[in-house]
């Protein structure tokens, strides 16, 4: 876990990849943080790209959201780690969780000392008793994909469901979110959250700034609709202990 980087650093690299698909300069980023409030100039914007900036305030976080067009969890994509003070991080699923209203305390890591045993080095944010939990859901995960999965495509899968994309179809169709992961992963290779945000990404190339909300809703109920015919079909059902998928 040495060498995480805090959230502004994360943040940063985010931002330097949404300025460039929508073809900004490093002041045109800082125009329109201005634009909606932020007292930035193109050196701040350096900043933070340069991963200089280890924090962000909740406010600036907020304000570029609505400048970017993104949900705030949309600025910690992928599946790693973030370190949230010297004695707390969390997986990016967990923040994203988090930031959409839905938080899952069994994926967040306390450094304590207590937990500085051998046996949890390896679990991917996981204290206590959900070590188990969290093992029957990758063993799910490999076998609903299939054999040929990798354990760690596996955890991919498993850490994607904390997207805020996945909580919400999953709450739209009536299923676990793992269900809505597993199926996106079986479609794309990816969780619903990464294909949506890959798709805006080349869409947003294309279009206006005014076009870009309207855009990122057309993906969503694109895939959306790529996936109803499964997510209709099939239940997860999720038990503290285990859980079992059902055809």
């Amino acid at each position: 876990m040495d060498g995480l980087r805090g959230l502004g650093q994360l943040l940063g690299d985010r931002l330097k990849q949404l300025r460039t698909e929508q073809g900004l300069t490093q002041e045109d980023a800082a125009r329109r943080a201005r634009q909606v409030g932020l007292p930035w100039s193109p050196v701040t914007v350096a900043a933070f790209e340069n991963g200089r900036r280890k924090t962000v305030a909740l406010e600036e976080l907020l304000l570029l959201s609505y400048a970017f067009r993104v949900e705030p969890g949309d600025w910690f994509v992928g599946n790693g780690w973030a370190k949230l003070s010297p004695d707390a991080r969390a997986s990016l699923g967990v923040i994203r969780a988090m930031l959409a209203g839905s938080p899952t305390e069994s994926w967040m890591r306390i450094s304590e000392r207590q937990w500085d045993l051998p046996e949890f080095q390896d679990a991917p944010g996981v204290i206590g008793a959900q070590f188990e939990r969290l093992n029957d859901r990758i063993r799910i995960a490999k076998r609903y994909l299939g054999p040929e999965v990798s354990t760690e495509t596996a955890i991919q899968a498993v850490e994607a469901a904390a997207g805020e994309a996945e909580v919400k179809a999953a709450y739209r169709f009536q299923v676990e979110p793992l269900q809505v992961s597993l199926e996106a992963f079986k479609n794309w290779g990816r969780g619903l959250t990464q294909e949506r945000d890959r798709r805006f990404g080349e869409a947003a190339r294309q279009v206006s700034f005014r076009s870009l909300s309207a855009s990122r809703g057309h993906i969503t109920r694109t895939l959306l609709k790529e996936l109803a015919p499964r997510l209709k079909q099939k239940k997860l059902k999720a038990h503290f202990r285990g859980l079992q998928i059902e055809s």
